[in-house]
């Protein structure tokens, strides 16, 4: 049986490098956006970009696009901006060399190092996009070299949680009533889903049909039902290996629980029941993360004795 430490570090470096990804893919597509439009009320826009992250303690001095790189893309302090995700991943990473492959622990070095200390608006599309791409090497040394163990098990198990959470805030974010293309092209491009999008329902964006392939689509990376499933067979993989699988009266591991709860509160209602009260929905998802975080951390991490 793994070590708690291991299993807690491993969860914890999919978590971060996910959420750095993520972070970055955001803020390029809201920064780029209030950069070439230059909204009436930049307060407002830039406000609206640090809701997305739950940055509450927000001066009128914060709400300038320099302050928000400055917060979200280069403060290695705040462990929710890319670069103190990425140092956090990378921290975990040094206590648990022993689980990842040199390549692994390496990419995430080299990431780490190679993040700039500061970015001004006119070069910040370059730092994104080499926050994404160093994200997306890191994981896919992940998957091409490590044996899929309990090690690999939990850093995915990580990424997949963290992917539903900034998914629910990313869409809690979006406004229900902007049917706008442009607002539904950018909620999309945020999420890396406007190209597969387009393949799929291959006509004319629309609002409504947006939220449905991020949230439903079975078989796009990066919905809600698709990590859900993928997060449901994740644990139940793990579960049996510790000899807590399915019994006759369901799943015995907390975990596997609540993600079933909240699969199947997506996969059996329509579309409809859910927009009803879509930022309590979105919100529920979050808690979500939270609980299934708890419920792995009283298994696995912290396990009582």
């Amino acid at each position: 049986m793994m070590l708690s430490r291991i299993a807690d570090a491993m969860f914890w470096i999919g978590r971060y490098v996910e959420r750095a990804d993520q972070t970055a893919r955001i803020l390029d597509v809201s920064l780029q956006s209030i950069t070439e439009d230059t909204p009436e009320d930049l307060t407002a826009a830039c406000g609206a970009v640090y809701q997305i992250f739950g940055v509450e303690q927000v001066s009128d001095g914060d709400c300038t696009v320099q302050r928000v790189l400055d917060r979200l893309l280069t403060d290695r302090m705040n462990p929710s901006s890319v670069a103190g995700a990425l140092l956090t991943a990378r921290e975990n990473a040094r206590g648990v060399r022993e689980a990842l492959s040199t390549e692994v622990w390496e990419s995430l070095n080299t990431t780490t190092l190679g993040l700039p200390r500061g970015v001004r608006p006119s070069r910040m599309h370059g730092a994104f996009q080499f926050a994404k791409d160093r994200c997306a090497v890191v994981n896919g040394l992940v998957d091409s070299s490590m044996t899929r163990d309990e090690a690999w098990l939990f850093l995915r198990i990580g990424q997949l949680l963290e992917r539903v959470d900034m998914l629910a805030r990313n869409l809690q974010d979006h406004d229900l009533e902007d049917s706008s293309s442009a607002g539904t092209v950018m909620l999309l491009r945020s999420c890396s889903a406007h190209e597969a999008y387009i393949r799929t329902y291959r006509g004319r964006v629309r609002s409504s049909r947006a939220i449905e392939f991020l949230l439903l689509d079975s078989i796009f990376p990066r919905s809600a039902v698709h990590c859900l499933s993928e997060l449901d067979e994740a644990l139940e993989t793990l579960a049996k290996l510790h000899g807590n699988s399915f019994d006759r009266l369901g799943a015995a591991e907390p975990g596997r629980r609540i993600v079933g709860r909240a699969l199947a509160s997506l996969r059996f209602r329509a579309l409809d029941d859910i927009i009803a009260d879509f930022d309590e929905e979105m919100e529920q998802l979050q808690m979500v993360t939270g609980a299934v975080t708890r419920a792995l951390g009283a298994t696995y991490f912290h396990p009582a004795h």
